[in-house]
């Protein structure tokens, strides 16, 4: 997607203290196309709980794997749904809540066996996604995924806009799915190991300031760039935040949970702590996001690939049979 489709540049009027009034122009926060909210699906243990909406489970989203033998015509790819691992284990199966085309949600069911996880152990699991043309649905493209290369061509780094699109269990949407957007900045990159201490799992993540919640496990988390500061024209003058064109967005990767933060409690009145032991949970803002590239990895183990060399197989035996009928 072009930058010109993912932003709106105003003129803004500054002014710094004690100095002449200035005018720029500034990014707002980066629109989402609505197809990338049709992405996202919501995850319950039970069709039981997908139907009710009961607050325990998480999110999915929808990710396509283009078919690449160029015999067949273009349009025709894999569907998959992505979660954590974390989401799935310990689960006999997982139901997937999807919204219609006409209106309301569909609930499909994948069990245990169905999901993969990662081989390494990280933090991610996918299972092939049976669409039907009655869902409302879009995917996130295996070429928006973010690499290393992409990363370097477009120099990402810390201070980049990021969002993501995720279940908000407060108020998830009871007639149909209602995905909301939460953003951030990419706060330390790159990725370095945290440990999952439930998974016993050292989880190579990517930091985010973005106030993600219980619930928004397994959304999609899309990075975009930032404006940036450029030196005044004038000598001495105030620096100018100018756009950045040309930039599209990417999946920086998925959503694994939030980092807590931990606050002793105090006595009210001399305001030291009640015990060395006695502290509050809270949320310290920060996101810790599994890199796609783990999820392009995955995506690539041999049973997924030797699903899309099958779904091949038969999609040529069906053109030519098409071919000799005709």
């Amino acid at each position: 997607m072009a930058a010109e489709e993912a932003y709106d540049r105003v003129p803004i009027l500054r002014r710094l203290v004690r100095e002449w009034p200035y005018r720029t122009w500034e990014l707002l926060v980066p629109h989402v196309p609505k197809q990338w909210l049709d992405a996202v699906v919501y995850l319950y243990p039970t069709e039981d709980d997908a139907r009710s909406g009961r607050r325990a489970g998480a999110t999915g989203f929808i990710v396509n794997v283009p078919l690449d033998d160029s015999r067949l015509p273009s349009g025709h790819a894999h569907h998959y749904v992505v979660t954590n691992a974390h989401a799935i284990e310990g689960q006999s199966s997982l139901a997937v809540r999807i919204n219609m085309k006409a209106g309301g949600f569909d609930v499909m069911t994948i069990q245990a066996a169905d999901w993969i996880t990662h081989p390494d152990r990280d933090d991610v699991a996918a299972a092939a996604l049976p669409m039907n043309p009655t869902h409302r649905y879009s995917a996130v493209n295996r070429a928006m995924m973010l690499t290393q290369e992409l990363l370097e061509h477009w120099d990402f780094g810390p201070g980049d806009e990021v969002f993501f699109i995720g279940r908000y269990r407060d108020h998830e949407g009871k007639v149909h799915n209602v995905p909301t957007v939460r953003s951030g900045i990419l706060s330390a990159f790159p990725a370095e190991p945290i440990k999952q201490r439930e998974r016993d799992h050292d989880q190579e993540t990517v930091l985010v300031e973005a106030r993600s919640l219980s619930g928004y496990s397994g959304s999609p988390v899309f990075i975009t760039h930032s404006p940036y500061i450029d030196k005044a024209s004038e000598p001495g003058g105030p620096p100018v935040v100018r756009a950045v064109t040309g930039g599209p967005c990417f999946l920086l990767g998925i959503d694994w949970g939030h980092l807590p933060w931990a606050e002793p409690v105090l006595e009210p009145v001399f305001d030291r702590p009640v015990s060395d032991r006695t502290y509050v949970r809270g949320n310290s803002g920060m996101m810790m996001v599994v890199p796609a590239t783990k999820l392009l990895s995955l995506l690539d183990v041999e049973r997924f690939a030797d699903e899309r060399h099958e779904t091949e197989r038969r999609l040529l035996e069906v053109l030519a049979n098409l071919g000799n009928q005709a």
